[in-house]
This record gives C-alpha cells, sequence and structure tokens, in this order.
C-alpha cells in the first residue's frame, strides 16, 4: 500500500474508530486497519495487564487476510494468559522507546506494535507478513494505534470507577448481557453432548464480594485508609482473576465478578485463590483485612435480577457463618443450609429493585 493511500486508509478508519463506544468493535477496527495497511498476512491485537507473574497478553481481536475473516468473536474460546517470558518480542517492544519490534523468522516477518505509555503497555499489536514495512507505513500503524490509546483512556473515564479503576456500576448491564448470551451458549453446547463444540463443563459464573467488617475499618482508622484498603483489594482482583473475565465495583465496599467459561472446580479455586490473597495481604496500617464472596452459575433462563439474588443469598451466608469464606449458592441449596428458589410466579421488576437498593 503506498503511504498516500495508507494515510487515506488511515483517516477513515480514525472516523469509524472516535464515533463508537463498543470496545470490541474498535479493536476489530484496529487490527483490520494494521493489516490492510501493511499488507500482511495476520494481525492480532492483545490485551495487557500486570498479574503477579508479569505482564499478561490476552487476544482481543484478530484478521487474517483477506480482512472479510476479521473477528472478535472469540468467546467460543478459552485463552490462558501468555506472559513476556512466552512472547519475548512484546518485552522489546515494551523496552524499545518507539514501542517497537521486528524479528526475521526464516523470511517470514514478525512485527510488534506496543501500545501505551513507554514501559506500560495497555495492549499490543502483532503482525506477520512477508515485508518488513517502510518506515512511512510504520508511522501510520503508530498513529492509528496512539489514537486508539487515546481512545480508549477517554473510555475508561467514563466507565471506570475512580477510586478502584475497576469497572462502574452502570457498565454492568450491559456486559451482564452478554455474559448471560455466554451462558446460553455452553448451555445449548452442554446440551448437545460431546463433540467439537461441547462445553466441557465449562461455564460462566457471577461472584459478588463484601470486605468484612468495613465499616469498622473506616471507623477506626478513617476514610483514608478505608479508600487505600479498597484500592489494594481492586489490585488483588485485577491479579487473582484473567484478564477476560469482568471485575466490578458496585460502590462501598461491594465487588461483582463475572467469570467467563470455567468447570465448577476451577471456579472455586479462582474464587478461593482472591480469598486467600487478600487474607495474606498486609494493608497500611489496618493490618489483615478478609472478604466474604458468595457466587452462583449464570443461568440464562433467569432474569439479571434473580441471579444476583442467589449470589446474594450465598454472601449473606457468608456473613452470618463466620465471614472470610466463599459459597456457592447451589450448594447450599443442596445442603439445605438455605431456602430453594420459589417455583412462583416471581416480579422480576421487584426483585431488579431490589437489587439496585441493595447497591446503591
Amino acid at each position: 500500500m503506498s503511504t498516500e493511500h495508507a494515510l487515506l486508509h488511515l483517516l477513515k478508519k480514525l472516523q469509524s474508530l472516535e464515533a463508537s463506544r463498543d470496545r470490541l468493535k474498535i479493536a476489530e477496527s484496529v487490527v483490520i486497519a494494521a493489516l490492510e495497511i501493511l499488507e500482511a498476512k495476520f494481525a492480532i491485537l492483545h490485551g495487557f495487564r500486570a498479574t503477579a507473574e508479569g505482564y499478561g497478553a490476552t487476544p482481543l481481536a484478530w484478521a487474517v487476510s483477506p480482512t472479510e475473516s476479521a473477528t472478535t468473536n472469540l468467546d467460543h474460546l478459552d485463552f490462558e494468559e501468555s506472559h513476556l517470558d512466552a512472547q519475548p518480542i512484546f518485552e522489546q517492544a515494551i523496552l524499545t522507546p518507539e514501542g517497537y519490534a521486528c524479528e526475521d523468522i526464516d523470511g517470514h516477518h514478525v512485527l510488534a506494535f506496543s501500545i501505551g505509555p513507554f514501559g506500560a503497555p495497555v495492549a499490543m499489536v502483532e503482525v506477520h507478513c512477508d515485508e518488513p514495512p517502510n518506515p512511512a507505513l510504520r508511522s501510520c500503524v503508530h498513529e492509528l494505534l496512539s489514537i486508539y490509546s487515546e481512545h480508549l483512556g477517554l473510555l475508561d473515564y467514563a466507565e471506570l470507577d475512580t477510586l478502584t479503576r475497576l469497572h462502574n456500576r452502570k457498565t454492568f448491564d450491559e456486559n451482564f448481557d452478554r455474559f448471560i448470551g455466554l451462558a446460553e451458549q455452553a448451555r445449548i453446547r452442554e446440551e448437545e453432548g460431546s463433540g467439537q463444540n461441547a462445553s466441557d463443563g465449562r461455564f460462566c459464573w457471577l461472584g459478588v464480594v463484601d470486605i468484612d467488617k468495613f465499616k469498622r475499618i473506616n471507623d477506626n482508622f478513617g476514610h483514608l485508609f478505608g479508600d487505600e484498603v479498597l484500592i489494594r483489594i481492586a489490585d488483588l482482583m485485577k491479579k487473582s482473576f484473567r484478564s477476560n473475565d469482568k471485575l466490578f465495583r458496585f460502590g462501598g465496599e461491594e465487588f461483582v465478578v463475572l467469570l467467563r467459561f470455567v468447570t465448577a472446580e476451577h471456579a472455586i479455586m479462582i474464587f478461593e485463590r482472591f480469598r486467600i490473597a487478600v487474607e495474606q495481604h498486609e494493608f497500611p496500617q489496618v493490618g489483615q483485612v478478609t472478604c466474604s464472596l458468595g457466587y452462583v452459575q449464570i443461568d440464562p433462563v433467569l432474569t439479571p435480577g434473580e441471579i444476583l439474588s442467589r449470589a446474594d443469598e450465598a454472601l449473606y451466608y457468608c456473613k452470618a457463618n463466620g465471614r472470610n469464606q466463599i459459597q456457592r449458592y447451589e450448594t447450599l441449596v443442596e445442603k439445605g443450609l438455605i431456602a430453594p428458589p420459589v417455583a412462583a410466579e416471581v416480579n422480576h421488576a421487584d426483585v431488579q429493585a431490589d437489587i439496585d437498593a441493595l447497591f446503591d
């Protein structure tokens, strides 16, 4: 692609990018533009985040030439985060001031473009092509990715909680609707039985987290240290859960977690890993802090209010029976420790109103 054509192409992509709030569609647009400008064979956009083991990368969108095969529909795949030791070219791009690295592997060129501030990427574009790009085309891609980074910053400002930098309450409904759709896909695959499309017992889950005795922390140490506890809890959540899980602060000391496609055995392990991380963390001035967590499998037949209500029932059982524990709603019902759901007709509007009031 000529430089002039690339610039015109870039302007068109920027116009559509800046008009959208759909992060997945934006990611798809960016990865298609990078592939087309560089006339590449394959391009993939990785989301980046800090983890206990260093930076972790998870695929967000990819495109294969021809670009009709571009996709952000990765929900049926169960990606594990890769780390920099598995992707050394990413580290090279991060540590290079221009945010770029290139490897020649038997005549096949792999490029990496770091997105975000120097040394602190928010994403990475990986491109595979036959020839390395000329500097002018690379500059076009860098400009595109710079504007993409700024656009993400604007979205973060509107959609993230200002204190913890987790998703805020108003973004929950949109994300939860999507997870209910994923849960429906898992249910259908499970009913289909064995085969390539089987769910292998992997489902979606919702957990409600509450910091134990948080009011006492604020009363004894002041709101400044209370806020520090909230910030550190949020950081532990980011490190304990995967990048394709969704984390929300609902307000006060209450958080919600949406887990994507894991088995029942792995779900309890993931939630327990977080609980232990909180219990073992040393909080400034406050010392030890614990949390309770109730969770439930997302059933697409139920309303969002009903699903939240069930997770909250499990949470209340934790709080009433010693705190610093996790409990699954279905398990509590099976053991007769809480009442089973009422089979009678439920006023869904009232249930949703109760949940909204709970988290206000």
